[in-house]
């Protein structure tokens, strides 16, 4: 027992330690990053899913180096070009890669979708694509809690974005502006109608975090830990690592050591990239946006489970103000 006692101290320190570097601040703070997601059908007759490999083999060097591309688990194209200095040189290079990659899916007969959830397909009519013991680790703990894990897992498709981290209590701004608007934003640029926020939040809470159970006004740091401490470890040796447990939580905003990473948003049609990367960046960066979006945000800091199920049902009351707060800022001379 005591033993035991011992060890469970130690892992738990581990894991304090690992949790403590997500939240160390950037050392040049200004990017804006983006990880673009995209859903490949066939483009004639009735849409079907689509192999990775028919893709990749139309992947030449020059768009291997500047896209970064990879496939999540059902087959979905990932897009993640090295992070910009603003959101509009970010969001001009991913105009370019979107048309690169749809010129490349095209020749393949090949249409790649910008929707929060595949519109043609159950998750039983796409296969696991990549079988690695991660993902085959990560179904079966998904499936404890029922099919929205699968769902998830195939079917769905996101914009993320990617912001530095400030030093202090800007830092400390940042992380709860950008919880608090995941269920506004996530409603204003929602392409699936809440279905894919729906999804989160049927998956396992203990790791989606989708009611705000990672999240905690006085104490971000500690709040963190405990979520990703409760969320189950999978069946895998490398979760002992607790840095490879602490990537398979999946809260709405994830520290990732120097940035946050803004995983709530549905992917989106190439023409409003720019307006949802440049209002992350601007309510996250922009000081006068963050403490307006504070007053905003923070009387419903207790109640995310009910914000998130507002959002998954289509509609959040704080949308139209947040909003506003952005485009005051960009209009006055913020994040551009």
């Amino acid at each position: 027992m005591w033993v035991a006692a011992v060890r469970a101290t130690v892992v738990a320190m581990n894991l304090s330690k690992c949790v403590e570097r997500l939240f160390t601040p950037a050392k040049r703070p200004g990017r804006v990053g983006a990880e673009v997601e995209l859903i490949p059908v066939t483009d004639s007759g009735k849409p079907r899913p689509v192999d990775p490999q028919v893709l990749a083999s139309g992947f030449d060097a020059d768009f291997v180096a500047t896209a970064v591309p990879s496939f999540e688990p059902g087959g979905q194209l990932e897009l993640s070009p090295p992070p910009r200095p603003n959101a509009d040189a970010l969001a001009k290079d991913l105009r370019a890669l979107l048309r690169r990659a749809a010129e490349i899916a095209s020749a393949r007969g090949v249409r790649l979708e910008a929707e929060g959830v595949n519109p043609h397909h159950t998750a039983a009519e796409v296969p696991l694509r990549t079988r690695s013991p991660r993902y085959l680790a990560m179904q079966a703990a998904f499936d404890e809690t029922g099919p929205d894990g699968r769902r998830m897992m195939r079917l769905t498709a996101a914009l993320q974005i990617a912001v530095d981290l400030l030093p202090g209590s800007a830092g400390r701004e940042q992380w709860l502006v950008a919880n608090l608007a995941g269920p506004p934003l996530a409603a204003a640029f929602s392409t699936s109608d809440g279905e894919r926020t729906r999804i989160w939040q049927g998956a396992d809470l203990r790791r989606t975090g989708y009611d705000g159970r990672h999240l905690d006004v006085a104490d971000p740091v500690g709040a963190y830990q405990a979520f990703a401490a409760a969320a189950p470890r999978l069946p895998i040796p490398q979760t002992a690592d607790p840095g490879y447990h602490l990537s398979t939580v999946f809260p709405p905003v994830r520290p990732r050591g120097g940035y946050l990473e803004v995983r709530y948003l549905d992917a989106q049609p190439p023409w409003r990239i720019r307006e949802a990367v440049a209002t992350v960046a601007t309510l996250l960066y922009d000081a006068r946006a963050r403490r307006d979006a504070l007053d905003l945000l923070l009387p419903r800091a207790t109640d995310q489970d009910r914000a998130w199920r507002e959002a998954a049902a289509g509609f959040s009351p704080e949308s139209r103000d947040l909003l506003s707060i952005t485009g005051s800022a960009l209009i006055t001379g913020g994040v551009s």
